[in-house]
């Protein structure tokens, strides 16, 4: 078993990753909308490791760690004096983590951080296809950026209510509230065929230039096998780099920060 990881900042600098024996993870945090910082720190990157730091416990489930992670979250936001009462205070984070077992892994997916698995034979799964919250956020965006918008992120939440508002309403995030375990997603998967497992945060998701497709995960594959983790950053930062007002690639800042892990059997 080989392990590669690759971590790049961007200009939130809220993501973290887990490598530990048998369990990996990546961890995307978000700031509340109410903007929140301790010594430096952003609610989002504190977020993100109070859910790293839970998972490499190790103990029990990956529901009962996520679930733990949650809890942990509310007291730290409550020890800050945070009215968690209104949701745009709250501190958040998404997370992809995998355990290995002999012949198989046990998965835990929440929100947009993403597990991927490719086969022998280079065909490729998904282990969540339903993901993307932000597809109607950047169906707005795009319609303004062809009116070469300044500014889209500021002037988007004035048109519509912000994505964060409807967190384990419509879709799941590590943010302290009780309902979040409804939106755990859990399983496991066989290792049988399986030639690489991938974890990373939506920052490593290809930019595209229509909200509306579907993610070019045929694309992203390709690049792995040709140069790893490494070539998909470079692809991606590339798009990113001739694209500084977000016009061409609808996406919520120029460079969005990357974690990664594959796991090569």
């Amino acid at each position: 078993m080989k392990i590669d990881s690759i971590f790049d900042e961007g200009s939130s600098k809220e993501d973290t990753y887990l490598i530990g024996k048998d369990i990996f993870g990546v961890f995307d945090g978000a700031n509340s909308i109410n903007r929140f910082f301790d010594d430096g720190k952003p609610g989002g990157l504190i977020a993100a490791m109070i859910a790293r730091d839970e998972f490499a416990t190790n103990k029990g489930s990956l529901k009962e760690m996520a679930a733990n992670a949650n809890n942990a979250l509310r007291k730290k936001m409550i020890s800050n004096s945070v009215d968690i009462s209104d949701k745009a205070n709250l501190w958040c984070t998404t997370a992809a983590v995998v355990r290995l077992k002999m012949d198989s892994f046990e998965w835990l997916q929440v929100s947009d951080s993403i597990i991927l698995i490719i086969y022998k034979d280079n065909s490729f799964k998904l282990m969540l296809t339903d993901y993307d919250h932000d597809r109607d956020v950047m169906t707005l965006w795009k319609s303004l950026a062809q009116e070469k918008t300044k500014n889209i992120h500021g002037v988007i939440w004035k048109k519509i209510p912000h994505v964060r508002l409807k967190a384990n309403e419509d879709y799941g995030l590590i943010d302290g509230e009780e309902k979040f375990s409804k939106f755990i997603m859990t399983g496991e998967e066989s290792l049988e065929n399986v030639k690489h497992v991938i974890l990373f945060t939506d920052g490593m998701i290809l930019p595209k230039e229509r909200p509306e497709d579907e993610d070019d995960f045929s694309t992203f594959v390709r690049l792995f096998m040709e140069g790893g983790l490494g070539k998909i950053k470079d692809y991606v930062r590339g798009l990113e780099k001739d694209d500084p007002e977000c016009w061409k690639y609808p996406r919520y800042k120029q460079y969005d920060d990357i974690a990664a892990i594959s796991i090569s059997f």
